[in-house]
């Protein structure tokens, strides 16, 4: 099967972790991550396990979304990129990497409860963007509830956080740690 897709090319959102001044041809430099992230639409198989395995398999891992200027910049991208905001590459959201870790059947339903929620990459937990009266844990389609986040797109939703069903078929963000040169402290 051939698996459409759109690469957004290498956004450097922020650098972390400093490492000791690096000798270059250049002059000082130090040694810090980055990330980058890529905009994937969806497959016939990308649910949000189907889309953690692909990112972790291309040795990164659905996007943590650490601050606002992250959550920014991703949008930004989508809208600026041809096709992306169409129905047939996310149907109605992009996965991310933020969901609700507790084992079926959960206990308690996590409605009105984001702290719930946690990242697969232990980058923040601070940051959140829940798109109005979300996450409602809707257990109209399964008594599971909704257990995964997706960056939601549809009329009058520009990619704020919304839980949906873990098994709904959407686009995907990767993000992938790359190194990068900082200036000298």
């Amino acid at each position: 099967m051939k698996m459409m897709f759109i690469t957004l090319l290498a956004l450097t959102l922020m650098c972390l972790s400093p490492v000791q001044g690096i000798d270059s041809p250049f002059g000082s430099t130090t040694s810090c991550t980055c990330y980058e992230y890529k905009i994937y639409c969806r497959t016939s198989n990308s649910d949000w396990d189907w889309a953690k395995d692909e990112c972790e398999r291309q040795g990164g891992w659905l996007a943590t979304i650490d601050k606002q200027t992250t959550h920014q910049q991703i949008r930004t991208i989508i809208r600026n990129t041809e096709g992306a905001e169409t129905r047939a590459c996310h149907d109605y959201g992009f996965w991310i990497g933020l969901y609700d870790p507790r084992p079926l059947p959960k206990p308690s339903s996590h409605k009105n409860h984001p702290e719930m929620f946690t990242w697969v990459h232990d980058q923040c937990e601070e940051f959140e963007v829940w798109e109005e009266n979300q996450p409602n844990d809707n257990i109209s389609e399964s008594s599971d509830g909704q257990n995964c986040v997706q960056l939601w797109y549809r009329t009058g939703h520009i990619g704020n956080y919304d839980d949906e069903y873990c098994y709904e078929k959407k686009g995907y963000v990767c993000q992938f740690e790359t190194d990068c040169q900082c200036a000298a402290e």
